[in-house]
């Protein structure tokens, strides 16, 4: 969970200090939301080169900046380019929420990649409380997101440019308190079950 918020934190503070700077050199808002792209592009590069693959998610979010920026510079919109983020928070909420339909909550398959425990196989079909908490943990993240991005749209079409360019990075921060809140309330409510629940 710390190396997740660091490198989320890493995610949003890199643009957001890009943007603020090449808006404070007088660049305008939407010089200044391409500049924060590309050093979002790039810090996905290094985080590429570091671990010596580029995963679907970096693809994914690469692919979508390329793409609305070419949108962006075709309708001369800038706020396409702050709509980024809405596309990207409502993407995973929905794959986030669809694996819950599907029965395979999307938090427990990465969870298992990353701790390679090799009885979580057994334990997702003999224990209702592990199931039960990574579904839970799964739709309460799906929902943060989804909820982020609609907010997100809105705002980004109701407010000033310059405002909402203002305010995206609160607004990452903001969800990204509301998932950590939701990721340590889960873990907490797990340690308080009955040791029943937690080995079968």
């Amino acid at each position: 969970m710390r190396k997740l918020l660091i490198g989320l934190l890493w995610d949003i503070g890199l643009p957001a200090v890009v943007y603020y700077g090449a808006h404070a050199a007088g660049y305008d808002v939407q010089t200044s939301l391409i500049a924060a792209g590309v050093a979002a592009l790039l810090r996905v590069a290094f985080v590429a080169a570091v671990h010596r693959r580029l995963d679907a998610i970096a693809a994914v979010v690469g692919g979508t900046f390329a793409l609305l920026l070419t949108i962006s510079l075709l309708t001369n919109d800038p706020r396409i380019l702050l709509a980024k983020e809405s596309v990207l928070s409502g993407a995973a909420g929905l794959l986030l929420v669809g694996s819950c339909v599907l029965g395979r909550p999307l938090v427990f398959t990465l969870a298992r990649k990353v701790t390679k425990a090799p009885d979580w196989d057994d334990r997702w079909r003999t224990d209702p409380s592990f199931r039960k908490h990574f579904t839970l943990m799964t739709a309460l993240f799906g929902t943060v997101l989804l909820i982020d991005a609609i907010v997100r749209l809105v705002l980004v079409y109701s407010l000033p440019l310059d405002t909402m360019a203002n305010l995206s990075p609160v607004l990452h921060v903001g969800a990204l308190g509301l998932l950590a809140a939701c990721a340590f309330w889960l873990r907490g409510r797990r340690r308080n079950l009955p040791e029943s629940t937690h080995a079968r």
